[in-house]
């Protein structure tokens, strides 16, 4: 690290704290701003407290709002179950989707060990192999369906639990002055946002997967447009992680003004690096998962 970027942290962390609040004057949420709002006609608090439902519709109308929102540390731990269970919810709903098409297109992915891929025993990690005699409610019959959603569901709520303390340690290398519940929730709300990114999507992909079932293509195309279906959720995630930058870039008003510019290039980097981290542990941890389960 060089000489000027030790000089820019240390003077946005022996800042005094006043000027920290004197920055950050534009966090505060009033009722009336809400009101005249033009983005949403529905206080954003009211809409927390009404559940998850209202909560989505935030993301989608007021995603400024929503970023200012989880600032406020009184509704943070309300908002931490109500982002995840929207994540579920998402990673669920593709699961019952992609189970459908597998079944649909009467093949289903069979997975090997890692290691054998790595020995040598093993081409691919990955196969898709014809079902015969199949029908659409096989998949759910013999549990491969509900395999599948967990890996999903699980692996992409976990993986981020795994890149929580780099996403920690990122932010305060970039300067920016958060806590843990801050990293928490910013990463909960991008996965949220990429959860409801992908249910918006999978009504496109169900289309492809539609084809497939009615009209027999080679295997090299059939097998492209079902891993490209495997793949969605990253494509989908794509969304969550403008989300997670343009949320901690509304932390920079914790620095000082003069050192505002510098650390907002920087932060971009760094989070940037941070999903280069969880796109690395993320597909390893839902194959993992997905091949333990099928045994």
């Amino acid at each position: 690290m060089n000489s000027h970027v030790l000089e820019s942290l240390r003077k946005t962390f022996d800042q005094p704290e006043t000027a920290i609040e004197s920055n950050a004057e534009w966090v505060v949420f009033d009722e009336e701003t809400s009101a005249s709002s033009t983005q949403a006609n529905v206080n954003p608090i009211e809409q927390v407290r009404s559940g998850p439902l209202a909560l989505l519709e935030l993301i989608l109308k007021n995603p400024v709002q929503l970023d200012r929102l989880i600032r406020r540390p009184e509704y943070q731990v309300e908002l931490v179950p109500r982002l995840l269970a929207i994540s579920l919810i998402g990673f669920t709903f593709f699961g019952v989707a992609m189970s459908l098409v597998l079944s649909a297109a009467t093949v289903w992915p069979h997975l090997f060990p890692i290691e054998a891929v790595l020995e040598g025993k093993q081409v691919t990690p990955l196969r898709f192999e014809t079902l015969e005699a199949s029908s659409l409610v096989t998949p759910w019959l013999n549990g491969n369906a509900f395999k599948l959603i967990a890996a999903y569901a699980i692996g992409l709520i976990a993986a981020t639990g795994i890149c929580l303390p780099s996403l920690y340690f990122y932010g305060l290398l970039s300067g920016v002055r958060m806590s843990m519940m801050d990293v928490v929730i910013h990463a909960l709300k991008s996965k949220a946002v990429a959860a409801v990114t992908l249910v918006g999507i999978l009504p496109i992909y169900a289309a492809f997967g539609l084809a497939i079932a009615i009209f027999p293509l080679p295997a090299v195309p059939r097998n492209s447009v079902l891993l490209l279906g495997l793949i969605l959720p990253f494509i989908a995630g794509l969304s969550g992680t403008y989300s997670l930058y343009r949320g901690l870039s509304t932390l920079t008003d914790t620095m000082a003004a003069d050192r505002r510019l510098d650390r907002e290039c920087f932060l971009q980097r760094l989070v940037l690096s941070w999903s280069g981290v969880f796109s690395a542990v993320s597909p390893v941890l839902i194959f993992t998962l997905w091949q333990r389960l099928q045994g």
